[in-house]
């Protein structure tokens, strides 16, 4: 499961934000089935606030409403996080990190996360090979579908590796 805290971590990462900023970042990144109650970002920021991954500064305009920055430490956390992809990993962390990465990283750092990913997903299906039985049972129709599943990841990175995002154009 994809902590919250590092996801926000990773969408300051390209560039400071209040609250809402953060939260319209997230839904436009995940989606809107996918949206975070304002409340519970307000939440998670302030954790990581107190944990010193990023600070809180009053704007001009409206002195009462925080914006948030990533300090060194949560600059070098969210740069972690993203290029660490745990062993036990779920297709979630992996669409996870590479959304993000269209989103809110440079070229180089959106080049690694996607070759990270590759590697982990190249190295399960060399672990896991497919399961091809001539007599159809449950299980083996789920492996079926778990491998073209990978099939269809691997051919998504491989895609995304050649493209431009529109963040390399701004």
């Amino acid at each position: 499961m994809t902590a919250l805290g590092d996801v926000l971590l990773v969408l300051l990462g390209g560039r400071p934000g209040t609250t809402h900023d953060v939260q319209r970042r997230h839904a436009e990144t995940f989606g809107p089935d996918e949206q975070v109650d304002i409340s519970r970002v307000a939440w998670t920021l302030s954790r990581q606030e107190r944990l010193g991954f990023v600070r809180a500064v009053a704007t001009a305009a409206q002195p009462r409403q925080r914006r948030y920055e990533l300090t060194e430490a949560g600059g070098r956390r969210q740069r972690s996080w993203l290029l660490r992809v745990p062993s036990t990993f779920t297709p979630e962390d992996i669409r996870t990190r590479v959304l993000l990465a269209v989103t809110a990283t440079d070229r180089a750092t959106f080049d690694m996360v996607v070759g990270v990913c590759l590697a982990h997903l190249e190295l399960s299906r060399l672990r896991e090979p497919g399961l091809s039985a001539p007599v159809l049972s449950a299980a083996a129709a789920r492996a079926e579908l778990a491998d073209a599943a990978l099939a269809a990841e691997v051919a998504w990175l491989h895609s995304l590796r050649t493209r431009h995002r529109e963040r390399d154009h701004v």
